[in-house]
């Protein structure tokens, strides 16, 4: 008798706790606040695509072939009405022309943005970092000066051939050109008109287009082929780098 009041007595908690299990209410899911902003950046020559296979005409009128055309973006600001809405300190880009992509910057509070504001090239703290223990896309070892680490990252890298004997045409034989903008002296900042909305839980994927054309505006790639650090032709394709990023 006294072991069926104690199975009696076992059962009636089971029952109580699995009711208690049953009524217990479920934590409710926050709802989103933000959205995913990312950036993709396209290559043209003026309106139509770039090709690293075409060749092009460089600022003095001279037949040129691109093999490399890559630079770094940094520190992106979304701002609307003259304020900052999205910060993204630790955000950046190694823009391709070999391999275009689109790149996720951060998330990005839900509401309207009027302009994006972004660094060309890198602060003079990450220039100056230790490359060796970066993440991508810092740790590409054909963006930094190995030879000459005080020099930091090269923020902008343009290769190639350009026409030597006036035939309009490009082959081995066609003196080479060498663009290796760095040095904290390098760094540019774009601001860009970006009218906007991103959605709380939505994303947003904001289209850059990079004008190689004007990227080559004003330098004659056959008189000077070659520039390393922060010469006066280092300069004038940062400038020129800074204005070719437009957003239609």
């Amino acid at each position: 008798m006294n072991k069926n009041l104690l199975m009696l007595a076992a059962l009636a908690l089971v029952a109580v706790g699995c009711k208690k299990d049953k009524d217990e209410e479920p934590t409710p899911t926050p709802a989103p606040t933000t959205g995913v902003f990312k950036i993709s950046l396209g290559f043209h020559w003026g309106e139509p695509d770039f090709n690293l296979d075409d060749t092009y005409t460089d600022g003095a009128g001279h037949t040129i072939k691109f093999s490399a055309v890559k630079f770094y973006l940094s520190e992106t600001h979304v701002e609307n009405a003259g304020s900052i809405v999205g910060d993204f300190h630790n955000s950046f880009i190694l823009g391709d022309a070999s391999n275009e992509q689109v790149y996720t910057v951060g998330n990005l509070t839900a509401g309207s943005f009027d302009n994006l504001a972004i660094t060309v090239g890198l602060d003079s703290e990450v220039n100056h970092a230790d490359p060796t223990l970066a993440v991508a896309p810092l740790n590409d070892p054909s963006m930094h000066w190995s030879w000459n680490p005080a020099a930091g990252y090269k923020f902008l890298v343009l290769e190639g051939r350009v026409d030597g004997n006036g035939d309009n045409m490009i082959d081995d034989t066609d003196p080479a050109f060498e663009y290796h903008c760095a040095t904290d002296a390098c760094m540019r900042t774009a601001s860009i008109p970006m009218l906007g909305s991103i959605a709380a839980g939505g994303s947003y994927i904001q289209h850059i287009h990079v004008r190689v054309n004007q990227l080559v505006t004003g330098v004659d790639m056959l008189t000077t082929p070659m520039g390393h650090g922060n010469e006066a032709v280092n300069a004038q394709l940062m400038d020129n780098l800074a204005g070719a990023l437009e957003i239609e």
